[in-house]
């Protein structure tokens, strides 16, 4: 009979998990949905896990030999610091997510970077009632935020609205209805776009009527929003109409559900302010080694914005130094670079950059 290996869960005799030295080991995969999958991690070293519910970090994988990088909520409470979650759902033409579902395997490893991200219940402080809007993927934050609430029993008023397509589309429905049959401070409510005839609760898109009668006290609540960005702007529009106190309102700024960040194609977004005042702005030249080009760039404009402006496409996604999408190599000169997590410490002394955050302070050479 094989002998059974507990792992070691003292935290006192563990080192906390960072990004960029220990590899993650995949140790279980679970299918949420049809296209929907759960991926449990733990450390490759003896390491626990410190984060706060709804942050992210981001994976670092080769695929058919091409260095890929995307961002990823923890589906999982902090509360159970071995391992994190990641719940991901499969998309078109969904490089790094499509292929965790069909090749990545239990005991396969894989690098990732530090967790970060701003956006969470824990990060606040928040009011004692709390109404969680997700739409889509956008759940695996509230999940970890749910599950933060439920394992250390918080005094708090929870209503919890989750709209999917279908009923096939509902992420951690059991779930969820257990919190609510066991929590007497738990509402869990579903919106179907489009249902079927068995279906009997609420459909369509969320709208004013619909939340007012789901949730009529939802002006006394501290909101939490997380989808697609139509999603997050729907939202965004019927509390304004309402008079919501907007001070009470947080979103994920990540669009974790963006076919852009999924291709690595770039798009028009507002990206980070990088402060320089009038008499240290200067102008330098940036060549793009492979294509000989040469553009100019200012110090207080970031080298992703001045590509862009010349025409020239090239890849990023979360434009704000998370997700590591837009990981360059810097052949020569000098940048200062705003990142806020999205890059590997031993890429950042093999001299990548993140050119979403990194502006010029010498002429660069780009491996472009």
């Amino acid at each position: 009979m094989k002998e059974l290996s507990f792992p070691n869960i003292n935290i006192k005799d563990l080192a906390r998990w960072t990004g960029d030295v220990s590899p993650l080991e995949c140790i279980g995969i679970k299918d949420e949905t049809h296209n929907v999958k759960s991926f449990t991690f733990k450390s490759k070293k003896d390491a626990w896990f410190q984060f706060y519910p709804g942050q992210h970090t981001t994976l670092f994988l080769n695929i058919d030999g091409k260095e890929v990088m995307r961002t990823y909520t923890i589906a999982s409470s902090p509360t159970r610091p071995n391992t994190i979650t990641i719940t991901n759902k499969r998309m078109i033409d969904g490089v790094v997510t499509n292929w965790m579902h069909d090749s990545l395997k239990v005991g396969d490893c894989v690098d990732a970077l530090d967790i970060g991200g701003s956006f969470s219940v824990a990060l606040d402080k928040p009011r004692s009632k709390i109404l969680l809007l997700s739409g889509g993927s956008g759940i695996t934050p509230m999940l970890s935020m749910t599950r933060y609430f439920i394992d250390l029993t918080i005094d708090s008023d929870i209503v919890f609205i989750h709209s999917a397509q279908s009923e096939k589309d509902l992420i951690a429905k059991d779930e969820l209805d257990y919190y609510q049959s066991s929590h007497n401070n738990f509402k869990r409510y579903y919106v179907c776009d489009i249902a079927s005839d068995e279906w009997h609760g609420p459909t369509g898109f969320l709208s004013t009527n619909m939340l007012m009668e789901l949730v009529p006290d939802f002006a006394d609540r501290e909101v939490y929003c997380c989808g697609p960005e139509p999603y997050m702007q729907n939202v965004k529009k019927i509390l304004k109409s309402s008079d919501y106190d907007m001070n009470l309102y947080h979103q994920e700024s990540f669009d974790i559900e963006s076919s852009t960040a999924q291709k690595n194609m770039a798009m028009d977004v507002n990206l980070p302010e990088h402060k320089v005042t009038e008499s240290e702005i200067n102008e330098y030249n940036v060549t793009l080694s492979k294509s000989g080009e040469v553009l100019p760039c200012g110090s207080n404009t970031s080298i992703l914005v001045s590509i862009q402006k010349q025409g020239i496409t090239v890849p990023f996604a979360c434009s704000q130094g998370l997700c590591g999408t837009c990981r360059t190599k810097m052949l020569e000169g000098t940048v200062e670079m705003d990142a806020q997590g999205g890059l590997l410490k031993s890429h950042e002394k093999e001299g990548y950059i993140l050119t979403c955050c990194s502006y010029p302070t010498s002429d660069i050479v780009l491996d472009l």
